[in-house]
């Protein structure tokens, strides 16, 4: 005969009436089982909540707090020139056609050196038109001095007037005169003839070549043949902005690069800082010096130079990717302990591309991360990549 069992329930405590089969019991336990399990889940729910910020793990690089020193610096860029009184663009000195041209672009010259000739002819029968007036003049003045000598000869025997005595010795002095006039024509022919050969007024290279042969000059400066240039040294015509222009003193040394020379380190020196400002640009001109005793540097060549204006020394330096900001755009960094990392505020001072001075509860040797930081909360776990 079967008997029915009172059970209570439990989970909440009811009351009930069940039969003596072991199947029944099981399903009771079943039951309880199961309720008991929820009850568990939804109070655990709040540990995991309490523990999510410190279960997260990144993978991260690291790298080190050091003391250094680190300098602010100022891009100065512009092109290369010749200095000053070392660049020349030569013309021709009389007019005519260019009959020949002896150098070309690359050329080294020297000072007085023959760098193209104009056709000559006409100075040359201008020359020997001079010359003969010279000769026309002595006649001339060889004439007038007989003359005076013998009127000065009637004269003294007082057959010639006084009169007739000093138109004679004014024709000599006109004679003089007109054989000095004819000989400055004589050396002006001559130089006017010298000059049809043009030559360069300075040691140095022909930069460019402005005319060809069998074109016509008209004996102006507005109407160059040649530009000519000394680029032993070099200097780079920099604009810098007036703020700035207090921080740069003459003689001060700096790097330069350039990417017609991918790798290459020049060093130059300020040689000059303009006193005036452009007041359209609020700009100052910069003139730096380069030695290019290998003639690397080119004549119009961009060229850009690092100009210190600050130097801090002994600070604490990072490289600029281990400072990361929070939510707010404050600069903070992670140190790492550990397996977990802390959150430091830090004040930004001196950065240049890659590196950034750094203050705060900070100390050399400090373990920091590098990459990986972003989204970090105070007190992840993180796994440091080798």
């Amino acid at each position: 005969m079967n008997r029915r069992r009172i059970y209570r329930n439990p989970v909440n405590g009811t009351r009930g009436c069940l039969g003596g089969s072991r199947h029944s019991w099981a399903v009771v336990f079943a039951v309880a089982a199961l309720f008991l399990t929820a009850g568990c889940s939804r109070g655990s729910g709040s540990d995991v909540g309490n523990d999510e910020k410190t279960a997260v793990v990144g993978e991260v690089t690291v790298t080190k707090v050091e003391r250094a020193s680190i300098s602010r610096v100022l891009s100065v860029s512009g092109t290369i020139n010749a200095r000053p009184n070392q660049d020349a663009r030569v013309s021709s000195l009389v007019a005519g056609r260019i009959a020949q041209m002896y150098v070309a672009e690359g050329d080294a010259v020297k000072k007085d050196q023959p760098l193209a000739k104009i056709e000559d002819k006409l100075y040359r029968d201008q020359l020997q038109q001079a010359e003969a007036a010279v000769q026309q003049a002595h006649a001339q003045l060889d004439n007038a001095r007989l003359t005076r000598e013998r009127e000065e000869n009637l004269f003294n025997r007082g057959i010639s007037a006084r009169k007739d005595l000093e138109d004679a010795r004014t024709q000599e002095k006109v004679g003089e005169a007109a054989v000095r006039q004819a000989e400055a024509a004589v050396a002006l022919a001559r130089l006017q003839l010298a000059r049809t050969e043009v030559v360069s007024p300075l040691n140095g290279m022909v930069v460019k070549r402005l005319l060809s042969a069998g074109e016509a000059v008209d004996g102006t400066p507005a109407q160059p043949i040649f530009q000519v240039a000394n680029l032993s040294t070099v200097e780079l015509f920099g604009n810098v902005p007036a703020e700035y222009l207090g921080h740069i003193r003459v003689g001060q040394k700096m790097e330069m690069g350039t990417e017609a020379l991918p790798g290459a380190k020049l060093e130059g020196s300020v040689v000059a800082v303009s006193p005036a400002v452009d007041p359209a640009t609020n700009m100052g001109l910069v003139r730096i010096a380069l030695a290019n005793p290998a003639g690397r540097l080119r004549y119009g060549m961009y060229l850009a130079a690092q100009v210190p204006i600050e130097i801090h020394t002994d600070v604490l330096v990072v490289p600029r990717k281990a400072v990361y900001r929070n939510e707010e755009g404050a600069a903070l960094v992670y140190k790492v302990k550990g397996d977990a990392v802390v959150a430091v505020p830090v004040t930004r001072g001196i950065e240049t591309p890659d590196r950034s001075e750094v203050t705060g509860d900070l100390q050399p040797g400090d373990t920091l991360v590098l990459d990986g930081g972003y989204g970090l909360p105070d007190g992840a776990h993180v796994k440091v990549r080798p």
